[in-house]
Order: C-alpha cells, then sequence, then structure tokens
C-alpha cells in the first residue's frame, strides 16, 4: 500500500509539474475608480450630484520561444463598468525588437497619435447623440478585427529616434448596402503611422502622425474614410506641453462625416501632485450616407478643464477636476449638453 501511494504522490507530481512548465506565463491588474461628480447644463439652474464607481480588471499571458519570439495576449474581464470578458489578440515580439499584433490589431495610425495632456476626472456631461463633431486624434481610424498591424524596433532604418507602423485589416467580404438609412459597415482599411524623438537642449521632443484609410460597404456613400493627424510633446524636466491636430473624412452608423479636432495642453509634475491643464476644440459636417447638407451648419464640442492629482499611498491617487464644455448641434447652440462639471475622487489601482 505504502508503494502505491508514493507511486501515486510521484506520478500526480509529475504531471502537476509537467503542467506548470508547460503554462504560460500569467499577470493580472486593474484599478477602481471612487468619486462624486457635479454637473450644471446651461439649460438648467442646479446642479446634478452623483456617485461615479468604475473598475477594471485585466489578464496578460506571454511566452517566449527556444528562439526567442515572445507571445503575448490577454483579455479583460471589467473594463470601466462593462462587466464582460474580452479577448485581445495576439502579439508576435521578435529577437529586434519589432512585433507582428494579429486578430484586433488596430491602426496603425492610432499607434503613433501623441498623448496631449489634458484635465482628469470622471467628469463631464454627456454629449447628444446627433452631435458627430470629431473627438480625438484617432477619430476615424477605426478598421476590422481581421488583420494586422507591424511595429518596427527603436531606432528603425538605422534613424535614431524613429519608429514606424503599418496595419492592414480586411472585410471586404460584407454585403453591401443601400440608401441613407442604412448602417454603414467597414470593409477594407489600410494605415501608417511613424514618431521622431530627439533631444534639444535640456527637453525632449516626441513628434507623432499617421495617415489611415478606409472603404465601406455603403453603395450610396459619397465619402470613405479618409484622416490623418500630427502631434507633438515637449518634456523639460517635471513640464510637458503638447498639442495634436487631426482632419478628414469619416463614415459611422447611417451618418458620414467632415471634421478636425485639435487639443493642447500640459501638465506640471511637484513631488507628489501632478497639475493638468488642456483644451480641445472637434467639429464635424454632418450628413445622411449619400446625401448633401445645405448651409454652414456644423457639428462642434469645445472642452477646456484642469485637474490635480495627489498620490496618497503606493496605488492610491486622489484627483480633483473641473470642466466647461460647449456644444453645438447643427449650428445651433446645445444647452442642454453645454455647462460645466466637476469631480472628486481616488483611484486604487493594482
Amino acid at each position: 500500500m505504502k508503494k502505491e501511494l508514493l507511486l501515486a504522490t510521484a506520478l500526480a507530481t509529475t504531471v502537476g509539474a509537467a503542467g506548470i512548465a508547460e503554462a504560460a506565463t500569467g499577470s493580472f491588474s486593474g484599478h477602481t475608480r471612487v468619486g462624486i461628480e457635479g454637473e450644471n447644463s446651461d439649460s438648467s439652474t442646479t446642479d446634478t450630484v452623483a456617485n461615479k464607481q468604475l473598475n477594471n480588471f485585466s489578464v496578460s499571458i506571454s511566452e517566449t520561444t527556444d528562439a526567442g519570439v515572445k507571445i503575448s495576449t490577454g483579455f479583460s474581464l471589467t473594463d470601466e463598468g462593462g462587466a464582460e470578458s474580452d479577448p485581445n489578440g495576439l502579439t508576435l515580439t521578435f529577437t529586434d525588437g519589432s512585433s507582428l499584433q494579429l486578430v484586433e490589431a488596430g491602426s496603425a495610425s492610432g499607434a503613433h497619435a501623441v498623448s496631449v495632456p489634458g484635465g482628469g476626472g470622471e467628469l463631464g456631461i454627456s454629449n447628444t447623440s446627433t452631435n458627430n463633431a470629431a473627438g480625438g486624434l484617432t477619430t476615424g481610424a477605426s478598421s476590422d478585427k481581421v488583420g494586422f498591424d507591424y511595429a518596427t524596433a527603436a531606432d528603425a532604418f538605422g534613424i535614431e529616434g524613429f519608429s514606424a507602423n503599418v496595419s492592414a485589416s480586411f472585410n471586404s467580404d460584407v454585403s453591401a448596402t443601400s440608401g441613407s438609412a442604412a448602417t454603414v459597415t467597414l470593409e477594407n482599411a489600410y494605415a501608417v503611422g511613424v514618431t521622431y524623438k530627439t533631444t534639444a537642449g535640456d527637453s525632449t521632443v516626441t513628434v507623432g502622425a499617421g495617415y489611415h484609410d478606409a472603404t465601406n460597404n455603403s453603395q450610396t456613400a459619397t465619402k470613405d474614410n479618409a484622416v490623418f493627424h500630427v502631434g507633438g510633446t515637449v518634456v523639460t524636466g517635471d513640464l510637458t506641453v503638447g498639442a495634436g491636430f487631426m482632419d478628414g473624412d469619416w463614415v459611422a452608423e447611417n451618418n458620414q462625416m467632415q471634421g478636425s479636432y485639435a487639443a493642447v495642453g500640459a501638465k506640471y509634475v511637484s513631488g507628489d501632485i501632478t497639475f493638468n491643464v488642456g483644451a480641445s476644440s472637434g467639429d464635424a459636417k454632418d450628413e445622411a450616407i449619400g446625401t448633401v447638407v445645405s448651409g454652414s451648419g456644423e457639428d462642434s464640442f469645445d472642452i477646456l478643464g484642469a485637474s490635480v492629482d495627489y498620490v496618497i499611498a503606493s496605488g492610491v491617487t486622489g484627483t480633483v477636476g473641473y470642466r466647461t464644455q460647449d456644444a453645438e448641434d447643427d449650428g445651433s447652440a446645445a444647452s442642454t449638453f453645454s455647462g460645466s462639471s466637476w469631480y472628486v475622487g481616488a483611484t486604487v489601482s493594482f
């Protein structure tokens, strides 16, 4: 009996060890944001105050082959209130530092959009769904999940500080639609993005740019997605300043748009305190698919915000933020969606 127990123990240990050896390496991270937000729209004389509770939990999985190629993926269990499992695509990182993303790879253009500083906090009055003003540097850079994104290693092509991405996605088998009320689906998309980073005196300068082009399945639409962006940041000691601009045409649902977006901002770090300020302005002339809008009315959305972050403890950051916003829908003031908002809260990360 003793021999049988020893044999069973050895077998279980061997199987367990084999399972551990064959398993990829996993790690997890996430955060919870808890706070209070107040809103005062231009159409009201009173504030509305509500709680803000958002969380994120994501898992990263990776392993390296004998040839030195790192294979990585992951998934999120919840992301800022979306309580459902969302798997990532697959990324291969090669020994020279270049990488290839497969499935849900995104846009090479979006990968090189600079991060312009701006006010933080979970705040802002929700905009009307009929306002299609551009909302960021990556507006219009959508793509199907079937595709790839190749990223060069740092100092690509022998140029110090230079890197680039190229991507493509494919959805040409989607059924064609027609009519101004039909929902548009993107077909094939192609994009390129570049970043150049250098120093100038005591400053580090980063410039990023990208172009994204995509076709759609509408036989009625007179526009495809064709957007570009360019931006830069300058870091001097504890001060970061940045600016970015995008422009172009894009489609979404049953609308086609032509518009632009611009943002400027600054960030200053002083010990455990970070000061943020930023402004952005987006616009678009939106049309029902295949139609031409008469007149000069357009959608717009302008934001001015500031915030202060304070590191309370390791992994715990308190935030106080304030924002003003102005919205117009087809050239007319949208007072319900314009006004001011404030936020006081904390983020606990792990």
